[in-house]
């Protein structure tokens, strides 16, 4: 009798975990293989048209079997012939891959196909399913509208007006969409639209409300089914009538008469039904296809121009420049309201001008005011010498002598500056800014003036200066240039007449204050 070692026992059962585990997981595997089959769900084609269908496994097939509706089931492999237009289609077996082609989509054909795999080494099979729909397309689709005040199908002018568009029976469901004339109405993006399929019956449906306006006089109301059985979409039609007043309009200017030479003058009035038409030329009154007393004005008679427009004429035989100056008014009446159109003849060619909205307008008056701001801020900063122009500036007050700036020489309180480092900027007033500048010295209010004194000036002997002005020249200073200053006391100068000087001489002179001497002694004595 043989013992098996107690060492081995373990060993032996792992094996057996082992393999019982593996079986189970093959097993679990096999019954959760998943099917992908492309397309999925359903799809619609037309008689006559081919389909391919492509059902797929990760795993390598041993058998590929297809039921396809109105035929028996068929076993499919790579390299087989087609039988009935059907036949194998996808890369191989190897590859986990059945799939089926069909050449001719038969009427037959309609109903939920299905492709069972079976993988390599297995019996059991995997399917999946997905429908064909085989299109037929819907009856003529109905146009239905709510009842209108004036009549069955009449409108008037702001009434509600409730359209269905409706399409049956087709298979898949039609796409309904409604047009007035060309111009598509209600949400085409969300239609409203409702589809069921029972019995391969369906019922596709859009509703759209609208209010009508006098311009939808004539239009055309379309019901439109397009579907993929139709080569061009289905359509039922309805012309719609609104019935509205006579429409205002601004007062009526025709230029371009001639005097003495025929002149027309024709009128388009918008109405519906069709108005009554009566001129006014000052206070005689002419119906149309009238004369009026002279029979040299006459009317003609409304001519219908179509979906609620009517031309009328007014014929003048020979124009005077007394017709231009009358007063021309039609009068259009139904029964539904009455307006007064005003006419103004002018012998004048029509002005070309060019029609501005209101965005224009204002567009344009803000770009003059931006340009006008623009301006002054430009005049602004050139005169306080601001911005781009602070490298400019000039410590010079405006007002001094033109011929002091071209003779090359600075004042006493310009040297006194440029030498002490400070720079005061002069203030400046909006009507300094446009004064003309005098070339005298000007402002005789203060007793003394300090005269600047250059050395090309030094021929002019003192002795020609009156014995009532005192020259004050001790310890004169001497500037850059060989200017020298002195002041010039005018306090005991009060009847001595003006001296001419003959001799091109240039004095620069400029206005200083001077402190009273007891003011001078009171700073001195601080100091």
């Amino acid at each position: 009798m043989t013992m098996t070692s107690p060492r081995k026992q373990p060993s032996t059962m792992i094996i057996w975990a082992c393999v019982a585990f593996l079986f189970t997981s093959v097993q679990a595997y096999k019954q959760n293989l998943v099917v992908d089959i492309e397309p999925a769900g359903q799809t619609a084609v037309r008689v006559g048209q081919n389909l391919t269908v492509l059902c797929r496994v990760g795993v390598p097939l041993q058998v590929c079997r297809v039921e396809v509706p109105g035929e028996s089931s068929i076993i499919l492999a790579p390299g087989q012939p087609a039988e009935d237009g059907i036949e194998y289609y996808g890369e191989s077996l190897q590859a986990g891959q059945c799939g089926v082609r069909i050449a001719h989509i038969k009427e037959a054909h309609h109903g939920d196909f299905k492709c069972s795999l079976t993988p390599m080494g297995d019996r059991t099979e995997s399917s999946r399913t997905m429908k064909i729909v085989v299109a037929k397309p819907p009856l003529n689709p109905e146009l239905i509208v709510s009842p209108g005040r004036r009549g069955h199908r009449i409108y008037q002018k702001g009434e509600q007006l409730e359209i269905s568009c409706r399409a049956v029976a087709g298979r898949p469901a039609a796409n309904v969409s409604l047009y007035l004339d060309d111009e598509p109405i209600g949400n085409e993006e969300k239609p409203t639209v409702y589809d069921s399929n029972v019995d391969d019956n369906s019922l596709a449906v859009q509703n759209v409300s609208r209010v009508l306006d006098w311009f939808d006089n004539g239009k055309t109301l379309r019901c439109l089914a397009s579907h993929i059985a139709l080569d061009r979409p289905l359509r039922t039609t309805m012309q719609l009538e609104v019935q509205f007043a006579p429409q205002p309009q601004s007062t009526i200017e025709r230029f371009g008469y001639v005097i003495g030479q025929p002149g027309i003058v024709n009128v388009t009035v918008q109405a519906n039904p069709r108005p009554h038409f009566l001129w006014s030329i000052n206070d005689e009154k002419i119906n149309e296809g009238q004369p009026d007393e002279s029979n040299r004005i006459e009317t003609s008679t409304a001519v219908e121009l179509g979906r609620g427009s009517w031309a009328v004429t007014l014929r003048i035989d020979s124009v005077q420049k007394s017709d231009t100056e009358k007063q021309y008014i039609l009068e259009a009446r139904n029964e539904l309201g009455v307006h007064e159109y005003r006419i103004v003849l002018s012998t004048s060619t029509e002005p070309a001008g060019v029609d501005l909205d209101a965005g224009s307008i204002i567009g344009i008056v803000v770009g003059v005011l931006i340009l006008l701001l623009i301006v002054f801020l430009i005049v602004f900063a050139r005169a306080t010498g601001r911005w781009c122009f602070a490298g400019g500036s000039s410590s010079r007050t405006i007002g001094e002598s033109s011929d002091t700036e071209s003779a090359g020489r600075y004042s006493r309180s310009e040297v006194d500056s440029a030498t002490s480092g400070r720079r005061r900027r002069p203030k400046i007033t909006f009507s300094q800014l446009f004064k003309r500048n005098k070339d005298k010295v000007s402002g005789a209010d203060t007793d003394t003036v300090r005269t600047v004194v250059t050395v090309d000036d030094e021929k002019i002997q003192t002795s020609e200066i009156p014995s009532a002005v005192t020259l004050s020249t001790a310890n004169p200073a001497v500037g850059e240039g060989g200017i020298v200053y002195a002041e010039l006391d005018l306090t005991q100068q009060k009847n001595v007449p003006p001296r001419r000087i003959d001799d091109d001489t240039t004095e620069y002179a400029e206005i200083i204050y001077t402190k009273p001497e007891a003011e001078e002694a009171a700073t001195t004595g601080n100091k």
